[in-house]
């Protein structure tokens, strides 16, 4: 399965006009990888808000260190998706990462 990771860069004000009219458009879609939790509760915060119409992994803010070290962004990139349950696997079609640029 293949996941496309789009990047959200904030630079200017348009930016952040554009940008946000595309995350409302779409946030039936998404399921937000809560950073600030250790990576079970990621998973299971993921396992409880999957349905049918979430197809998006969402990410506001992460630092660099965390896209490096992180376990379930690293599994997407292998193209191993996020195992959630004893052999159920989520292939998200897309991953949306925001980010303000200093």
């Amino acid at each position: 399965m293949i996941t496309q990771f789009k990047y959200f860069c904030e630079k200017t004000d348009a930016d952040f006009k554009e940008y946000n009219k595309q995350w409302d458009d779409n946030k039936e879609r998404f399921i937000f990888l809560q950073t600030n939790l250790k990576l079970s509760y990621q998973l299971s915060f993921i396992k409880d808000h999957m349905n049918d119409n979430k197809d998006i992994l969402a990410i506001r803010f992460p630092t660099i260190s965390y896209m490096k070290k992180n376990k379930i962004i690293g599994g997407l990139k292998l193209g191993t998706g996020i195992m959630y349950d004893d052999n159920k696997i989520w292939f998200p079609k897309e991953v949306w990462i925001y980010h303000v640029l200093p």
